[in-house]
């Protein structure tokens, strides 16, 4: 097994989405400047690691903070 390292550079004006494709399935995850991760890859596995603009990464945060309280509730009821 390999592993990759990827580092979004302190400074950086902008975010990192990471994207894990594997098996069908696809993850993601943002790096903030200053942050990295270390991600395990095989040949079953791809990588797409793309640019995110600040307009971009807050529309995202605001619509996923806007679900967690409906999730909450669902969870409560």
């Amino acid at each position: 097994m390999n592993m990759v390292l990827i580092e979004n550079t302190a400074g950086s004006s902008q975010v990192i989405t990471i994207i894990e494709e594997f098996a069908g399935h696809s993850v993601s995850r943002d790096l903030n400047p200053g942050e990295h991760t270390r991600i395990p890859v095989g040949q079953f596995k791809s990588i797409v690691v793309r640019e995110t603009y600040p307009d971009d990464w807050l529309a995202r945060a605001r619509a996923r903070n806007a679900t967690i309280p409906a999730a909450i509730a669902s969870c409560a009821a």
